[in-house]
């Protein structure tokens, strides 16, 4: 009765295992993997119990890795297409897992004192344990494994020092059973250091993704303050049209001013419907609607404020990048130039060039301006001394990036540049 048991656990442990290091992995895309799943583990105990008849049990146990662990390592790289990396921990942290049935069905042997109980608990702990697993742990686990390399050897350091350990101490040799006190107090000790390295780099983990998402965020604000202004650049196109529409009004008006002889009304009409149109007439610097509308904005903005803005735009008329994604770039270069000249005292100085156009399939756009005092530049991007500023630059390497592209800031001799290079396709 107990051998068939220790024949029953041994085929339970090595399914549980198997299972639990696919489920790591990222579990089952098709049913190809299911079919592979059960070839390894028919395969991995036909081979293990022919070892066991030629070479006996305790040969077999010292080349498990071999016959076991290695060959689901590769089924899990090769069949399912899974990182070599995410392979090696999902079957050590499988391993690891095996321990807690282990140690509940011991308790129940050190309590009964018999080696039934232990195969008994053993058998029924296998089972929980591995829906257990399943259920609330084992995404979660294939999560944190895939989220980056650090996140990989954070999760998979432990698991690996506990298979070593449990190896060379157990399997290899006797010494954890000697009473030898050093490797005793070994492995609560290395447990330890473990806990220490994993709250330093699971801070900096944190801190890092917290940091995206607020990246993420103000790119969304920003993205979205592109399209409110490219709607509100829309909207003064349109009422240009509406004043060119009426046209005929304002020249039946004009010429009742003519026939009554008030040649002051008739000037003074002029100038402030002229003034409207500048104002609401978006000029033209290329045949891209979208760089016509954004230039024309900041143009304006430029001239209130006594800053010269000198364009030159060659561009199509349609560009393959989001309208939102151009005019944020757009805009925060060059609301950051205007900033920065009008704060020049010499009104000479005050000079602001933009430069768009296309080269080999790639978007290109330089932004120079004049400026004063010095530009402090941390991780190749320039940091604003202001309280909740410096975004915009933060936004335009973000998009950059997306795209496959760069944005390079360059200050020297009381000239910025912002040089910005986009892929466009594919």
């Amino acid at each position: 009765m107990t051998q068939a048991f220790e024949s029953l656990n041994y085929g339970l442990v090595l399914i549980y295992g198997v299972l639990l290091s696919v489920d790591f992995a990222g579990g089952y895309t098709n049913r190809k993997q299911k079919w592979l799943t059960g070839f390894i583990i028919v395969t991995v105990l036909l081979i293990q119990i022919v070892c066991g008849l030629v070479f006996g049990l305790t040969f077999t146990k010292k080349i498990y890795p071999f016959i076991s662990h290695l060959p689901l390592i590769l089924i899990l790289i090769i069949g399912f297409k899974k990182k070599p990396g995410i392979a090696v921990v999902s079957v050590l942290t499988a391993y690891f897992c095996c321990q807690l049935p282990r140690w509940v069905a011991s308790v129940a042997e050190f309590a009964f004192h018999t080696r039934m109980a232990f195969l008994l608990v053993y058998t029924v702990c296998i089972i929980i344990f591995y829906s257990v697993l399943r259920r609330y742990f084992t995404n979660s686990a294939h999560s944190a494994m895939a989220y980056s390399r650090r996140g990989l050897f954070l999760f998979g350091g432990l698991p690996l020092f506990y298979y070593l350990f449990d190896y060379v101490t157990t399997v290899y040799s006797d010494m954890l059973y000697q009473g030898i006190k050093m490797i005793a107090e070994f492995l609560p000790a290395a447990m330890a250091l473990f806990y220490v390295l994993f709250i330093v780099m699971y801070h900096k983990e944190v801190q890092k993704r917290n940091q995206i998402e607020l990246d993420n965020t103000m790119l969304s604000m920003q993205l979205e303050q592109a399209s409110n202004d490219i709607q509100s650049a829309k909207a003064s196109q349109e009422i240009a049209r509406i004043y060119r529409h009426d046209l005929r009004h304002h020249l039946s008006l004009l010429y009742s001013f003519a026939e009554s002889g008030n040649l002051e009304k008739i000037k003074n009409y002029l100038l402030q419907e002229q003034k409207e149109l500048d104002e609401t007439t978006p000029s033209i610097f290329c045949e891209n609607n979208t760089a016509n509308l954004v230039i024309s904005s900041f143009h304006n903005k430029a001239k209130k404020v006594g800053v010269s803005f000198i364009v030159e735009a060659k561009l199509p008329i349609k560009l393959e990048i989001a309208d939102t994604e151009f005019c944020s770039i757009l805009s925060n270069g060059s609301e950051n130039a205007i900033n920065a000249a009008s704060r020049i005292e010499d009104k000479s100085l005050r000079i602001i060039r933009v430069s768009c156009s296309m080269n080999r399939n790639k978007l290109l756009i330089m932004i120079q301006n004049a400026y004063t005092g010095e530009i402090q530049i941390k991780d190749d991007i320039p940091i604003s001394t202001q309280e909740h500023h410096g975004f915009g630059c933060r936004s335009i390497v973000a998009i950059a990036k997306k795209r496959n592209g760069f944005a390079a800031f360059e200050a020297g001799g009381n000239i910025f540049t912002l040089r910005v290079v986009l892929p466009m396709g594919e």
